[in-house]
């Protein structure tokens, strides 16, 4: 319980912190700040709360607008993991938009994958159109225009 209540207060204090940088100009992150980002985002996106999970791409997300140049690979596993095997389809919807602000080739083949192969319609709506708009500037994170067009 405790370590649950640190990890969600570490998140809360990133995610504080990336708000107020995103505000301003995004300053560089330290070394230790980019371990400390590193450890929380793997501990938090193998944790069984909800939201933190959700939190925590929400942020990877934010992170890699404020940061392009920063390498958040090592989130993509975990993340293509989620996109594939949770239970929930709106767990999955979100991590295949984190792979898709995340860009990476790995990202974008699992997504690929779920596009063609997923069993919910939903997911593969929402995947299809990132696929589509991958390398796009000018993407909308707002899906539901999207997939109304697809109906």
């Amino acid at each position: 319980m405790k370590r649950s209540l640190m990890t969600i207060a570490l998140a809360a204090v990133v995610a504080l912190s990336t708000m107020t940088v995103s505000a301003q100009d995004a300053q560089p992150l330290s070394d230790k700040q980019i371990e400390l980002i590193k450890e929380n985002v793997l501990d938090n996106l193998d944790h069984p709360s909800m939201e933190v999970r959700a939190g925590t791409m929400q942020l990877l997300i934010e992170l890699k607008n404020n940061y392009p140049t920063y390498d958040f690979n090592y989130a993509v596993l975990p993340m293509m993991e989620t996109l594939k095997n949770d239970d929930k389809a709106e767990f999955r919807i979100l991590a295949a938009l984190a792979l898709y602000h995340l860009d990476s080739d790995l990202g974008r083949f699992a997504v690929e994958r779920r596009a063609k192969f997923d069993d919910n319609p939903r997911v593969a709506r929402h995947c299809s159109a990132l696929v589509r708009n991958w390398g796009q500037s000018s993407f909308s994170t707002d899906l539901i225009a999207e997939t109304q067009r697809e109906l």
